[in-house]
């Protein structure tokens, strides 16, 4: 079984640029688009990579276009 980077709401909320988590609960994570949270006992979490992926789909340059996804530099000569 592989394991799972899980985050609860203040990771969340800083992985969005340091929102209050608050905002985030009563906001964003009500979003149909947001990745959906799970509960394991009293803890909502969310998996990190999908809220990453989220993140990078909302990214908006400045002036209103979509920005190209980021690319992860691979090794020169490898």
């Amino acid at each position: 079984m592989s394991q799972r980077d899980l985050i609860d709401i203040r990771a969340v909320a800083d992985m969005l640029g340091g929102l209050n988590p608050d905002h985030v609960r009563d906001r964003v994570v009500r979003r149909p688009d947001f990745p959906r949270p799970f509960r394991i006992g009293n803890r909502i979490l969310f998996d990190r990579p999908e809220v990453a992926e989220w993140i990078e789909a909302q990214r908006q340059a400045p002036d209103g276009r979509r920005t190209p996804k980021l690319r992860h530099a691979s090794p020169q000569g490898a």
